[in-house]
C-alpha cells in the first residue's frame, strides 16, 4: 500500500462518496439575498424546498461558517430568487466570497425594499426567516414566505458539478 492511499481514510471515502452520490441530484438554482446594513449580500442556493402551504414556507441550508449565516437571523427577511437559464453568471458570482458592495451592480426587481430579487429570474419568493436549525456544518433555515411570483421560462440547472438548461421541447 503506497503512503498515499494509506493516508486516505474511510471518512475520506464516506465523505467523497456522499458528494458524489449527490452531485447526480438535478437541482434548480437559487440566489438567496438579503441587506447587510446598505449593501446587498447573499448566496447561491441549490437546498430550496417547499415545506408547507399552510403557512406557506421554505427551507435553504447555508454554511455555518459562512458570512451569510453569520448575519441571518430570525425575522431577517430574506428574497430568493429562481435563476434562468441565462443567469449563470449570477449563481457563480453569489457563490464566491465577495466583499460588502462587490454585488451594487446586480439588477433588482420588485416593489419590496424588505428583500431584494433579481432581476429576470423565473420565480420570486419574499421570506421572512422563522428558525435556524443547526445540524452538522450547516444550518437549516426555515422561512415563511410573505409574497411569490413566478415569473415562467427557462431553468438553470445544476447536476454531476456542471451547469445544465432544459432542451427545448419538439
Amino acid at each position: 500500500m503506497s503512503t498515499i492511499e494509506a493516508a486516505i481514510t474511510p471518512a475520506d471515502n464516506l465523505r467523497q462518496g456522499f458528494k458524489d452520490v449527490f452531485s447526480q441530484l438535478a437541482s434548480g438554482v437559487s440566489v438567496v439575498t438579503f441587506w447587510r446594513g446598505s449593501h446587498l449580500h447573499g448566496f447561491t442556493a441549490t437546498s430550496l424546498t417547499s415545506v408547507s402551504l399552510q403557512p406557506p414556507r421554505v427551507l435553504f441550508c447555508v454554511a455555518q461558517g459562512s458570512q451569510s449565516y453569520a448575519a441571518l437571523g430570525a425575522g431577517t427577511c430574506v428574497g430568493i430568487s429562481l435563476l434562468s437559464a441565462g443567469q449563470r453568471e449570477l449563481s457563480d458570482r453569489f457563490a464566491r466570497k465577495l466583499a460588502p458592495g462587490a454585488y451594487q451592480d446586480v439588477a433588482l426587481t420588485g416593489p419590496d425594499e424588505r428583500a431584494p430579487l433579481i432581476a429576470g429570474a423565473l420565480g420570486h419568493l419574499t421570506a421572512d426567516i422563522v428558525e435556524l436549525i443547526p445540524s452538522g456544518d450547516h444550518a437549516i433555515v426555515l422561512c415563511d414566505v410573505t409574497a411569490a411570483q413566478a415569473a415562467g421560462g427557462a431553468p438553470l440547472l445544476y447536476h454531476a458539478r456542471a451547469y445544465h438548461t432544459l432542451h427545448p421541447r419538439s
